[in-house]
């Protein structure tokens, strides 16, 4: 509870410190038409859809076989969570793991609940891909930024191709088992986790096996799922400025304002995310007050995605309330 008051504090210091250091007013956000409006929300709403199809292939990968819908719907009850209890993304696949280990058949929970991990390194690997990539085709823009946001972006470039890395060294988790030195210490860590590790490890190794399907949805995710996540700041940038906006460098601000948000130090990356938007569309040579109204539009209409799983969870026809 401390950790999620500490994380809502940051936010709101962090949208509060962008709104008065650039004169923010409400007029400001009242410029964007309706229909754009719409069109960004629907974009956000697809990605999540997207995001749901991604987990489903997952999970009929291990065999567990929930419905198509009871799938998403799982998703969006998790984005729900992930927005409203302590804990951020990890308290809502806490949520997902709860009730995907209930409907999963009695000897294939574990598979189940691991899904969830599985489906976080491949959207996770597929962010900081896009990233990496983005970045690459608008060399052209950051050579123009200062010299210190040039430096940012490089060490943020490395940071990322360092995860990355991890990210892929995961999917070999098991081989650790071969080697003596690590076998002895998986063995002491399974033996107070009841076995936990060792089925991490056949989870991984099951994964593995199917090595191609795993890539397909990494690649996807890069070349598909963030560059419509990507289209909102696009949309609110040509429904905002006089002159048209190329969509390259409003996906590399969208992909690096995500990455920048996945450091868990505020409230579901709100603040981060915008103020790293922000930075990059000032460093785009925007001017205010659409360096900040974009982003705090596309975090509103973020949250209000996130909002919509409660509609997900009221209707959930397989939830069963005790009284």
């Amino acid at each position: 509870l401390l950790s999620f008051t500490l994380k809502i504090g940051v936010s709101v210091a962090i949208l509060a410190y962008l709104i008065l250091s650039r004169d923010i007013r409400w007029s400001d956000f009242t410029t964007v038409g309706p229909l754009f409006l719409l069109a960004a929300f629907l974009c956000i709403m697809l990605q999540l859809f997207l995001t749901g199809v991604r987990w489903w292939i997952l999970l009929r990968t291990a065999g567990i076989r929930l419905s198509f819908p009871e799938v998403v719907s799982l998703e969006m009850q998790g984005a729900f969570f992930s927005l409203v209890i302590p804990g951020g993304s990890v308290g809502g696949d806490l949520i997902k793991a709860g009730i995907i280990a209930k409907r999963s058949p009695q000897g294939e929970r574990f598979i189940g609940v691991f899904s969830i991990l599985m489906d976080r390194l491949c959207g996770l690997s597929g962010l900081l891909l896009a990233t990496l990539l983005a970045c690459a085709a608008c060399l052209g823009e950051i050579r123009g930024f200062s010299e210190q946001a040039r430096v940012g972006i490089a060490l943020m470039c490395l940071v990322c191709a360092g995860v990355l890395c991890v990210c892929a060294v995961v999917f070999f988790y098991d081989l650790l088992y071969r080697i003596r030195f690590f076998r002895f210490f998986l063995k002491i860590a399974d033996r107070y986790s009841k076995g936990m590790f060792k089925r991490a490890a056949r989870a991984v190794a099951m994964y593995r096996r199917r090595w191609r399907l795993i890539l397909a949805l990494i690649l996807v995710s890069c070349f598909v799922f963030f560059p419509i996540l990507g289209a909102p700041v696009w949309i609110l940038a040509n429904a905002t400025l006089p002159a048209h906006q190329e969509y390259m460098p409003c996906l590399m601000v969208s992909n690096i304002s995500q990455t920048i948000a996945a450091i868990p130090i505020s409230f579901g990356g709100v603040g981060t995310r915008d103020i790293a938007a922000t930075k990059m569309l000032e460093a785009l040579s925007w001017t205010k007050p659409e360096s900040v109204t974009v982003p705090l539009l596309v975090t509103l209409l973020s949250t209000l995605a996130l909002l919509s799983g409660a509609v997900f969870f009221i209707f959930d026809p397989a939830r069963k309330i005790k009284r």
